[in-house]
């Protein structure tokens, strides 16, 4: 195979990042031969059993609101002693067994555990561990925003009006009343008074 020499602008930081990554000197010759590579992988496309190994699937656990999709890895912990589980189809597998997340976490110990306090998850294509109960938090927020966007507004209540005070007298009016009513009861014993008087006076 023939060489063809001709020289090529490349960024210093780039080739410095590259050589970081293969772990040689930038400005080497033996940086031809990775820089070839990396040519040809940028040319070749992707295996399409690869492709179909990234794209999201279907299958998987589903631990109430958290879904674990084939892969994941489960993590727990007994005396600082860390032992995993893995999501393999619809299942999840600790060695030879089956187990639910409550059985994982209870594993080893007493039994008394609380799976979503005790296991963590790695989901595939990522390197974090998330604590179950962060993603249980996460997924119950996603739904409730879901749901609160979907669902419409309630109209706003009309205020109710406000009930009338009853009614008081003044204290002028009902001083009135009782002046007048103590007026005729004393006409009226006056009265009554008068016909005694006269039925006791003898006749001429």
């Amino acid at each position: 195979m023939g060489t063809f020499s001709f020289p090529y602008r490349l960024p210093n930081e780039l080739m410095e990042e590259f050589g970081a990554f293969t772990g040689l000197h930038w400005c080497g010759l033996e940086m031809e031969a990775p820089i070839c590579d990396a040519i040809r992988a940028y040319m070749k496309p992707q295996p399409a059993a690869q492709l179909q190994q990234q794209a999201v699937t279907d299958t998987g656990y589903q631990w109430k609101q958290v879904f674990l999709p084939e892969g994941t890895r489960l993590r727990a912990s007994f005396g600082r002693t860390p032992y995993f589980a893995v999501v393999q189809g619809s299942e999840i597998r600790s060695g030879e067994q089956t187990l639910s997340p409550s059985a994982f976490a209870n594993l080893k110990g007493s039994g008394n555990r609380n799976a979503w306090k005790a296991v963590w998850l790695r989901f595939p294509g990522s390197e974090q561990w998330i604590l179950a109960d962060t993603c249980r938090a996460q997924q119950k927020t996603q739904i409730a925003r879901l749901f609160g966007a979907a669902d419409p507004q309630p109209a706003a209540a009309v205020p109710a009006a406000p009930a009338k005070p009853p009614a008081r007298h003044s204290a002028g009016a009902s001083g009135q009343t009782v002046k007048r009513s103590r007026k005729g009861k004393r006409r009226k014993h006056g009265k009554q008074h008068g016909q005694h008087a006269a039925a006791r006076r003898p006749s001429s």
